[in-house]
């Protein structure tokens, strides 16, 4: 019998990074607006909490994680989902919504959300609500945000919620233009003059000393009704009249820099010519004092020169009523414990709690050497690791992926404690709790947070402090921001009407948290709100370029030390939180010039260095999901593509089948074996060059085929590696199509990846003659039986 309770429904959600799982809890938290009760579980507890036979009403939100795969939390429930055995009418009695979370960068976008919405559908469940569809590639809100909007009168009209309660038969945005008239028409003029907000009317919220009180700007606004208040889910702000003799709001602007950015001259930011990874705490302490006495005033600015930016609005936006986010319910407490000690070392990384996509327990793997594969003038520093984990061997094959465990960058947490005036507390004993009583449903302090540790091991090894604050975020900091033209900005930007500059202003230039406390300096919020919100410190992913044939108990990775410099609102310079961590522990024992001809010249020298410095060790573990392998049959061709770093698989997979060779019966028997490689330069990065030609030379390698995108000013040769792959659409034709070969394709998927696809429905289509459609639908046949594989990132 179908599970029956007035204005439930079921929520599930599968979630391999926190995404998933955060959208969710956000529906419970704005269900009982709409009268509705929301019962939360994720897609791993089926069969054990919930039996979705069973029940009538389902929400789900899933992500979509390697190549096209379920996130491991929800592997159980999609298995137990394709079972061929189950009946056409097995879900008969249930209706569902879907909204699948994915990257349209990587070619199975949100597969598993697509699988799981077909497969339901199948057995004879019903959709009461269009299934949705987000991309990580522009922003998920873009697409969430008003999938949720709408989700809630859909839940209410299914299941009769009575709409007097629900507010089901308006438009749950409720938004007011300038003039004030309610755009949909179903306001009185007096409620809509109670439901607007001017800025500047806002208390301020926040004290020196003390933490400020939890108020959201709902609680400030008397709702005119029942069914006015249960409808508008967001806070009508208008722009403040402070700014309406000009038009513009924004900073001081003797206080701006160039784009509207702090100027260090007036508030002694962090200095944009820094490189954080490379200053001592005190220099980098130094930079970072905020002034935030100095208020800021709006000012009458020359709007022909003026542009927006992260601190600066300009009309329609800085005219217009915003509407912003229901504040989200505090629920963390923190307590110092001054005499308490705690042991940091003892601690399990990120309170034990389990790594997404983690198919082994986490080493402690030694690292051997450190070398630098390209040379100074090239524009990536690019490291190769060794990784000894020999006293606990980790089972891999070559084309396998590791994750390392990160920690953010000690003088970019010393340089963030200062600024929230928690640094001389930051070394002592704490705790987080849930605040009893608290409005959130169903709290409980994030499992990757100890309950007893310190603030400086909370932001060193348990919180993302780099990724884009989420608009949620934005909406707590308008609470602790003093100045009322900063405040009015942070607004715009969590508001619907701001959606496009939070984008371009905050998400494309991927600013952190210290980014957006630098530019709005009378901002201080409570580090418990700031926890709350802060996603888990995920691992990184990185290609194995080893085999463990050729040296058993060596795990071998290379990347590029990512380099993020100052501008476009980032306010310091910054490396890549893992890369940057990895160079940076191996700065003293790095070798240079390690793949150059004067590499043994300093072989006894490394040695040494490498003695004294043998407790360098980094938390790895291997990952779930592998499918980037070679055939066991060396007969079968393989097609290898990858620039720059994407050919790190490839030299584990040459060394690989160098070492199965030579027990070949029959060499004669041995597949062909082609690689396409690309840098920019050939003197700077053509990184793994001599091995590459001794594969080639010895027969490992059929065909290297290589191309130097910055070398060629006439571009007579080719380019890049899908011009190479054009070039050779003759003999690749042939062993895609009559040879059975398979490709395998490493790197960069916002564009290689595309265009090397593009390239091979090129081949296919020169082979078949057939029209580039019939072509592609050729290559789709070759990635559902594993003959096209990819290990792409963004």
């Amino acid at each position: 019998m179908p599970v029956s309770t007035k204005n439930r429904f079921l929520l599930l959600y599968g979630s391999q990074t926190g995404q998933a799982k955060a959208i969710s809890e956000e529906i419970v938290e704005k269900a009982e607006k709409f009268n509705l009760t929301a019962d939360l579980h994720c897609l791993s507890q089926t069969e054990k909490k919930f039996n979705i036979e069973r029940e009538n009403c389902v929400v789900i939100v899933t992500s979509t994680t390697g190549d096209g795969e379920p996130p491991d939390t929800a592997q159980k429930f999609v298995r137990r989902l394709k079972k061929k055995t189950l009946p056409s009418n097995h879900l008969e009695n249930l209706n569902y919504a879907l909204l699948g979370l994915g990257d349209s960068n990587y070619t199975n976008f949100c597969n598993n959300g697509k699988t799981i919405d077909r497969r339901l559908e199948q057995l004879g469940a019903k959709r009461f609500y269009e299934s949705g569809w987000a991309d990580d590639a522009v922003g998920l809100e873009i697409a969430a945000e008003p999938w949720m909007e709408s989700l809630f009168p859909a839940i209410q009209k299914f299941l009769s919620v009575n709409i007097t309660t629900s507010c089901d038969s308006i438009d749950t945005s409720c938004r007011t233009n300038q003039s004030g008239s309610n755009e949909n028409g179903h306001y009185k003029e007096e409620d809509r003059q109670e439901n607007r907000l001017e800025s500047k009317t806002i208390p301020d919220l926040h004290s020196d000393d003390s933490s400020p009180s939890i108020t959201s700007l709902n609680e400030i606004i008397k709702p005119v009704s029942p069914l006015d208040n249960n409808c508008d889910k967001t806070t009508e702000v208008t722009s403040s009249k402070l700014n309406s003799r000009t038009n513009v709001n924004n900073l001081s602007s003797s206080h701006l820099g160039k784009s509207g950015s702090i100027s260090n001259t007036d508030t002694d930011n962090i200095d944009s010519n820094t490189n954080i990874n490379r200053t001592d705490n005190s220099t980098l302490i130094t930079k970072s004092k905020l002034n935030i006495n100095q208020q800021s005033e709006l000012q009458t600015l020359d709007k022909g020169g003026c542009q927006p930016s992260l601190t600066i609005s300009l009309p329609p936006l800085s005219e217009s009523s915003v509407s912003v986010p229901v504040l989200s319910a505090a629920y963390l407490k923190l307590e110092y414990l001054n005499d308490e000690t705690v042991s940091l070392t003892e601690i399990p990384l990120q309170n034990g709690c389990p790594m997404p996509s983690a198919s082994s327990e986490i080493t402690m793997a030694r690292v051997t050497s450190s070398s630098v594969l390209t040379k100074e003038e090239a524009v990536k520093k690019t490291l190769c690791l060794k990784l000894n984990t020999e006293k606990k061997m980790m089972e891999y094959l070559p084309g396998d992926s590791i994750s390392v465990v990160v920690e953010n960058d000690v003088n970019e947490i010393e340089a963030l404690l200062k600024r929230l005036n928690v640094l001389k507390c930051a070394d002592t004993t704490c705790s987080l709790t849930v605040i009893e009583g608290t409005k959130k449903k169903n709290p409980s302090v994030p499992s990757h947070i100890p309950p007893l540790c310190t603030l400086r091991h909370i932001f060193t090894t348990c919180v993302d402090i780099r990724e884009p604050p989420k608009k949620a975020l934005f909406r707590v900091l308008v609470e602790y921001t003093s100045d009322q033209g900063q405040k009015r900005r942070i607004q715009e930007l969590c508001s619907k009407q701001g959606a496009a500059e939070y984008t371009q202003f905050v998400r494309q230039p991927s600013l952190s948290l210290m980014d957006i406390l630098n530019a709005f300096p009378s901002c201080i919020p409570p580090v418990e709100r700031l926890l709350e919100h802060l996603p888990r410190l995920q691992p990184r992913p990185y290609s194995v370029c080893s085999s463990p044939l050729v040296n058993p108990g060596i795990i071998e990775i290379v990347f590029n030390v990512i380099n993020i410099p100052v501008g476009e609102g980032r306010s310091y310079h910054r490396n890549g939180v893992c890369t940057g961590m990895l160079d940076k522990i191996t700065q003293n024992v790095q070798i240079k010039g390690a793949f150059q001809e004067d590499r043994d010249d300093d072989l006894s020298n490394t040695l040494e260095k490498l003695a004294i410095n043998d407790k360098i060790q980094v938390p790895i573990f291997t990952r779930t999901n592998q499918h980037f392998h070679m055939s066991d049959d060396l007969s079968i061709p393989i097609i290898m593509v990858g620039p720059g770093t994407g050919v790190a698989p490839f030299v584990g997979f040459l060394r690989h089948r160098q070492a199965l060779r030579k027990d070949m019966s029959d060499p004669e028997l041995y597949g062909n074996t082609w690689l396409f490689y690309g840098c920019r330069h050939e003197k700077s990065d053509y990184i793994y060059r001599k091995e590459l030609e001794d594969f080639q030379s010895t027969g490992i390698l059929s065909q290297l085929c290589v191309c130097f995108s910055r070398d060629n000013q006439l571009q007579i040769s080719p380019q890049y590696v899908q011009d190479n792959i054009r070039n050779n659409s003759t003999e690749l034709s042939i062993l895609i199509m009559e040879k059975n070969a398979t490709v395998f394709v490493c790197g960069d998927a916002k564009n290689m990846a595309k265009d090397v696809n593009e390239a091979f429905v090129s081949v296919i289509q020169s082979y078949k003659g057939c029209t580039a459609e019939e072509a592609k639908i050729e290559l789709m046949k070759m990635r559902l039986h594993k003959r096209y594989l990819e290990d792409v990132w963004t």
